[in-house]
């Protein structure tokens, strides 16, 4: 499948949505959209915000790409839209503003848009909802991405890090390698010692490493977003805290298994909770969330004891089971014959977990 043929795809299903939905346009405005729509454009400046520097309308018979003179080069050049099909509608900085571009092209009152607050329809969840079918493209790039991904944050734990150095010292260093690649990172986590047992979402801090570190991060190429947790020991390992991260990653194991084309979210999530109890950590879960399908963002939802949504054949999926002191987390495509694994152990030592009769190959936990 090209490039252009991505874009008709995903194209068809907006058209599709426009048709079921009674409105003449539909707006992209967000980063993420822009994105997935344009298969792996961005339109990014500010990489702090969600709103992106150039805009996507699509209408029954057209799609336009809509920004001020600022912007178009680098969007018919960089990003390669120059033979994609698209109408370019260019404005000056100084005068003029999208809005009445598209009031130009399709009524404001019969536009939909995937951002709250410009004076249209928000129709944010309902475009969300067509990401999640992943197109073999999405699926390629997504498994280059959790390769590169996985190399570099295992390397810095298997070379780089030394008891002495800071958490922010090792995330440095991290993004540096990813940075090569011109991946970048939604989300950095590191946690030293007793901070990896007191909190859950531990930003990396000034504080020096003794013997035990977890790094994590939510690495992001083409718009698409995969996460990778890993965990360092420096010297003897206690055998509680073997258990303790053999236990996290079984349910995580048990979680990926039971994520299967057809569940529901609540069936899974009270699967989850099962294995917590099963294995002697009955309340834990409460005191993190479990993860939740990925793509183009880095949780597109959390799963609940109340989530509506049911899995997805090609939708992507982030577990993050954790009890206090130990987490696992990997991303994965689900797959009728089984999971597609994007990220998983490629320098580090590995366990093997069976669960329901199907054998995983999981990250350990690198003792050094």
């Amino acid at each position: 499948m090209t490039r252009r043929e991505e874009i008709r795809a995903k194209e068809a299903r907006v058209r599709e949505y426009l048709s079921r939905s009674g409105l003449k346009g539909i707006l992209l405005k967000s980063q993420h959209n822009f994105c997935w729509f344009t298969g792996g454009g961005l339109n990014v400046v500010t990489i702090a915000d969600t709103l992106g520097v150039s805009s996507i309308l699509i209408t029954p018979k057209e799609r336009f790409l809509i920004c001020d003179r600022i912007e178009m080069p680098r969007m018919t050049e960089d990003e390669g839209l120059t033979d994609l099909e698209f109408s370019f509608v260019q404005y000056e900085w100084f005068e003029g503003n999208e809005a009445e571009q598209v009031a130009r092209l399709v009524p404001p009152a019969e536009v939909g848009c995937d951002l709250p607050g410009f004076g249209y329809r928000f129709v944010g969840p309902e475009i969300q909802q067509l990401r999640y079918a992943l197109l073999p493209p999405e699926i390629e790039r997504y498994l280059w991405l959790g390769e590169k991904a996985s190399v570099a944050l295992e390397g810095v734990l298997k070379d780089f890090v030394r008891p002495g150095m800071n958490e922010s010292e090792v995330v440095g260093e991290l993004s540096r390698i990813l940075w090569k690649d011109r991946i970048d990172s939604m989300c950095y986590q590191s946690a030293a010692d007793e901070r990896a047992y007191k909190f859950r979402h531990p930003i990396p801090t000034e504080r020096k490493i003794q013997t035990y570190l977890m790094l994590n991060v939510n690495a992001r190429k083409w718009g698409l977003v995969t996460t990778v947790t890993r965990f360092v020991h420096f010297g003897r390992l206690e055998e509680k805290l073997r258990k303790q991260f053999q236990d996290t990653v079984y349910i995580e194991c048990g979680m990926i298994a039971e994520t299967k084309p057809g569940v529901p979210l609540k069936d899974l999530f009270a699967k989850t909770c099962q294995l917590y109890e099963q294995l002697g950590y009955r309340d834990e879960w409460k005191l993190h969330h479990q993860g939740g399908a990925q793509g183009y963002r880095n949780r597109d939802y959390l799963m609940r004891p109340d989530t509506k949504d049911t899995v997805i054949e090609n939708q992507c999926f982030c577990w993050n089971p954790s009890i206090a002191g130990t987490k696992s987390e990997d991303a994965f495509i689900v797959r009728a014959d089984g999971p597609l694994m994007i990220t998983k152990a490629m320098v580090f030592p590995t366990l093997t977990i069976t669960y329901g009769g199907r054998e995983f190959v999981r990250p350990g936990l690198l003792e050094r």
